[in-house]
């Protein structure tokens, strides 16, 4: 994408190491046991704890890789539109692509945030489990709901109060997890929103003001209305981009521990030295 520095800035250089994870991540297979199964084993004589182990940790970080692997394609799709609705110079589809990344990097920081320390942090442990040793116990149903809510959940209505992984959350709830990293990014949610939506901010663009105080419609107004906004909010695409792929990529780093998936050259290359959560991994990974 010849526009990925100019619109994504330092972040751009994400965009290449996504699609090469993207292209290797994608050979695996994925096989999930049955919860009625699994119940239906825990009672039965063929019942140990090290099998249980076993299942638990494989399906942990099979449900790890491929959350991380559909958090880096759905962001490249994302980024794919709106770099392509930028070079069109259509604003309202380029809102709509960019909210979309947003949510999208809200929802992927709200389901794999913590993940990709929990998998370092435990990384011997689950080494263990996956070659049939230790019968020590490790609860990981929290980090499995995390990754089920961001695999699974959907909008649905519930009773109050109700707990339910497999509901969807607000958007605004997810957009608010970036609210660290991008000051306003309510405010920048809010402002997308209502370009998309059936508003006053989705025609004012076409409004071409001249100095006699009076104004014509225009159909090439689009151009300087979304630099108009990415000025406002200059640095706010490429940490959208960052806040989308850090986590998924650092899981799939971490994933090569278990050779149970493709081994991705190019994650090793990369120079996570300025990003807290890797050296917090990395310390992990060394003790």
């Amino acid at each position: 994408m010849s526009n990925a520095r100019i619109l994504f800035g330092e972040a751009a250089t994400l965009l290449d190491v996504v699609d090469s994870a993207i292209s290797i991540a994608t050979r695996h297979n994925y096989t999930f046991i049955s919860d009625d199964w699994f119940k239906d084993w825990q009672q039965s004589a063929d019942f140990s704890i090290e099998r249980m182990n076993f299942i638990l940790v494989l399906e942990l970080v099979e449900k790890a890789h491929l959350a991380s692997t559909t958090a880096v394609m759905r962001a490249r799709r994302w980024v794919e539109a709106i770099s392509f609705m930028y070079e069109k110079e259509n604003f309202l589809a380029w809102a709509a692509a960019y909210r979309g990344l947003l949510e999208s990097a809200g929802d992927t920081l709200d389901g794999l945030y913590r993940i990709p320390g929990a998998l370092a942090q435990h990384h011997r442990l689950i080494t263990a489990f996956l070659n049939g040793r230790g019968d020590s116990i490790l609860d990981v149903s929290e980090l499995e709901s995390m990754l089920d809510h961001y695999v699974h959940a959907k909008w649905m209505r519930t009773k109050r109060n109700e707990v339910n992984v497999l509901r969807a959350k607000e958007n605004s709830e997810y957009v608010s997890n970036l609210d660290i990293a991008i000051p306003n990014v309510i405010s920048l949610y809010q402002k997308l929103c209502s370009i998309c939506h059936p508003s006053s901010s989705s025609l004012d663009y076409f409004y071409d003001v001249n100095q006699e105080g009076g104004f014509k419609l225009s159909t090439g107004m689009d151009a300087a209305a979304i630099a108009a906004l990415v000025s406002e909010y200059p640095d706010a695409l490429s940490k959208i981009v960052q806040a989308s792929c850090i986590p998924p990529l650092l899981t799939l780093r971490i994933l090569h521990k278990f050779k149970i998936h493709p081994q991705i050259p190019m994650l090793k290359l990369i120079d996570w030295s300025h990003i807290e959560m890797a050296k917090e991994i990395e310390h992990f990974l060394r003790n």
